[in-house]
């Protein structure tokens, strides 16, 4: 395609990257899940068929748009394929590699369209990986040597699967109706200006994207339909004569029998055609069916030939040289004899007498189908502004509200209405977040062919398991945390699982477990990286830190917790050596500076000889949150609401003061540490006696402290802003907000707050 194209050509090319980046996003793993399954495993042939279709949709949305060296790949990747699933050939490991090497090549191809609008930049790699693909098919073909049987049993497949969700059912059955609306739009124009080029290529489209959307989710009998009816289309576009004068009306018939099937879908079917033979055969009577079509019903050749001659003529077209015939092409590739392709051609000719289908009931289901959600394209950037401004509506909401002029009227109309804003802006501020929202399933599936290719490259053994990919996440958080959760996961695998030999030594299983989890706790998203390696060593951390200046002494005094996150400081690494996988030194400090960015916190528990866990702890939302105000002395400051358990006034029997002079307060039958609030902030009180102000009980994950205050103010929904750079992170302090007043002021850390009492500082007074 030219480097100067139309903006609507622009917009296709974009759908068509965006579509093709989630088709890699479900091949690979289901690839990699591939090679691990027995051929006799009852899944086997799913697996395969999906990641077929996938191919077949992608080479035939990449030929469309004259994207050759994708259509070439994928079309070689898919010929691959097709012999396996037909027990031509035996799948191996090698084959598992190329086509996850297809996935790589056509992921940079699309960052090449996306500057160039075409893949012209990638015709050397598209040739080396296709001939590498053709190669890896003639020598599977080839007679098989002898083998010596290991008597090892057939790997066990991996919990990982292609999963059609009900939201990509919805999303389907909303774009087949407009598709099948610009169908008919379109089969009604060719009657009132028939051959008209454009109204046939338009209507092409649209038949091929919905083909493709259909083969994408496997419904069978639509992907059937539309393929035959876009064959149609093709013959015309090439400028075959059609044997019916009104093929419109047949057309328009079909669209009908398309959209009960889509009906049936959208209500939880899988788009069952009736009769489907009954009608294609009446596009029999509409025109002339394709030879190779032919020869594949009559079983003279096999769709992988009719395929391959068609490539053919692809390739000739695109170098320039003589386009032979297809029956030429299967003659001379030696698939068909000379007398079939004569046979075919007189049967080609003939008039075939369309046979009337079946009446086809309306399927129950049909009467209950839902309405189809309608949705629309929105870039991110607006969303970007719609959180703010709803962030600055909570603010001028909150100096509405408490307006200090309007302390001690009588309004309660005012009040009445001042309610129903809050309700609404808290509506407003939900329904804006839960847009953002996406499951972290995406990100998740791409950690398999990472593990995969590390563990293939290590020659180490790894089980990966995925728990809570249904979580949902704010879309820029998910961008965020991938380079974090990346280098964790390099570092899991390289120094972490041991090899084979190491673990059998050690009485371990020779695979080692590689566990990936997300979940929602307290408010905030946790993501746990956790494996069964050789844990951390915290000699070798605590010399490496020593070493670089990073403590003073020789750290006996931190606690194992302490030395362990200092995995996360640059520069240090204890690798003996530097792989190409991990060992630089360079990486875990980046995973603590990205999370820092979205107020994230990193945790690391280690057991040596038992393994590693990594916790990632996320906010929820970036945004707004419902926080109690507090004061201390002249400074008010915000606590987030679902760390509070409880507040009370404490008596002075309930407080305990240890030799160390901590100080710990009795709840009910616990006691619980306390930690002044005026320390954190350098502030005065009202009062030191604790008996004099309010004690709030926060919890986090597990731990419970008691905060001390002068005064609880009330509670109110909170717009987090950052804190200037030069500021940086203080210790317990997440943001800061504005309150109705104007006045600014700190969001607490809860999770912060709770370190500090765990590992107080050094200090010269009580009080």
């Amino acid at each position: 395609m030219a480097a100067e194209i139309s903006a609507e050509d622009r917009e296709i090319l974009q759908d068509f990257i965006e579509e093709s980046n989630y088709m890699i996003e479900q091949l690979e793993p289901i690839i990699i899940e591939l090679g691990h399954i027995s051929r006799q495993a009852d899944d086997w042939l799913e697996t395969m068929n999906a990641i077929f279709r996938l191919f077949h949709s992608m080479k035939g949305s990449a030929g469309f748009l004259e994207l050759t060296n994708i259509q070439g790949v994928a079309h070689s990747a898919e010929n691959l394929l097709d012999l396996v699933r037909s027990d031509k050939i035996i799948l191996q490991q090698s084959h598992v590699d190329l086509l996850c090497q297809a996935c790589d090549f056509t992921k940079e191809a699309l960052v090449a369209i996306s500057r160039e609008f075409t893949d012209q930049s990638m015709e050397q790699q598209a040739g080396l990986l296709g001939e590498a693909l053709r190669q890896a098919i003639e020598l599977a073909l080839a007679p098989p040597a002898e083998v010596e049987t290991t008597g090892e049993p057939d790997p066990q497949p991996l919990s990982f699967e292609m999963v059609i969700t009900p939201e990509m059912k919805e999303t389907f059955c909303r774009e087949a109706e407009e598709l099948l609306d610009k169908i008919e739009q379109g089969f009604l124009a060719w009657r009132e200006s028939s051959r008209d080029p454009e109204i046939i290529g338009e209507l092409f489209r649209n038949i091929h994207s919905l083909k493709g959307n259909c083969g994408f989710l496997g419904l069978a009998d639509l992907e059937t339909l539309a393929h035959r009816i876009e064959t149609v289309l093709a013959g015309v576009k090439e400028g075959e004569e059609l044997l019916s004068d009104h093929p419109e009306t047949i057309l328009l018939q079909l669209v009908d029998v398309l959209r009960e099937a889509v009906a049936e879908v959208a209500a939880g079917g899988v788009g069952t055609i009736a009769d489907l033979q009954g009608f294609i055969g009446l596009l029999q009577g509409v025109s002339r069916r394709p030879l190779g079509q032919i020869l594949i019903d009559e079983g003279a050749v096999l769709p992988l030939h009719v395929e391959l001659a068609v490539f053919n003529q692809e390739r000739a077209r695109e170098t320039g040289q003589p386009v032979k015939a297809i029956g030429e092409e299967l003659v001379e590739m030696g698939a068909a004899e000379p007398a079939q392709i004569l046979s075919a051609l007189g049967k080609q000719k003939e008039k075939v007498p369309a046979p009337r289908p079946k009446a086809q009931e309306r399927p129950e289901c049909e009467k209950k189908i839902a309405m189809a959600r309608q949705d629309i394209r929105v870039d991110l950037d607006k969303l970007d502004s719609l959180i703010n401004l709803i962030g600055e509506l909570v603010i001028a909401e909150n100096m509405l509200i408490h307006n200090p002029d309007l302390v001690g009227l009588e309004m309660e109309n005012f009040n009445k209405a001042a309610q129903q804003m809050r309700k609404l802006v808290k509506e407003l501020q939900e329904m804006a977040m839960q847009i953002r929202m996406i499951p972290v399933s995406g990100l998740f599936r791409k950690m398999i062919r990472l593990v995969h290719d590390l563990s293939s490259k290590s020659g180490k053994k790894v089980d990966l398991q995925l728990v809570g990919e249904e979580t949902e996440l704010d879309k820029t958080v998910i961008e965020t945390i991938t380079d974090p959760l990346v280098h964790i996961l390099r570092n899991s695998l390289d120094h972490g699982l041991e090899p084979p030999e190491e673990r059998l030594a050690a009485g371990k299983d020779q695979t080692g477990r590689l566990l990936l989890s997300a979940r929602h706790e307290e408010g905030e998203i946790w993501i746990t990286i956790s494996d069964d390696g050789r844990g951390l060593n915290r000699d070798k951390i605590l010399a490496k830190a020593i070493a670089n200046g990073l403590i003073e002494g020789d750290g006996s005094d931190l606690s194992d917790d302490k030395v362990f996150r200092l995995i996360f400081s640059a520069g240090l690494s204890t690798a003996e050596k530097i792989t190409d996988i991990s060992g630089r030194g360079v990486g875990m400090d980046v995973v603590k500076q990205n999370l820092a960015k979205i107020r994230g916190k990193v945790d690391v528990h280690s057991t040596l000889g038992q393994g590693t866990r990594v916790d990632l702890r996320i906010p929820l939302t970036l945004a707004i949150i419902d926080g109690m105000l507090v004061r201390v002395g002249g400074e008010k400051c915000i606590v987030p609401i679902l760390a509070i358990r409880e507040s009370f006034r404490p008596e002075e029997k309930d407080i305990t003061i240890t030799p160390d002079g901590d100080e710990l307060i009795r709840v009910r039958e616990s006691f619980f540490s306390t930690l002044r609030l005026h320390r954190v902030l350098g502030k005065e009180p009202d009062s030191h006696d604790l008996t004099d102000g309010i004690l709030i009980v926060l919890e986090h994950h597990g731990s419970t402290i008691c905060l001390f205050v002068d005064e609880i103010l009330g509670q109110q929904q909170t717009v987090i802003k950052g804190l200037s750079e030069y500021i940086g992170n203080p210790a317990g302090i997440a943001g800061c907000t504005i309150l109705g007043d104007g006045e600014v002021c700190l969001i607490l850390d809860v999770g912060g707050l709770v370190e500090i009492t765990e590992n107080p500082r050094p200090r010269g007074t009580t009080h």
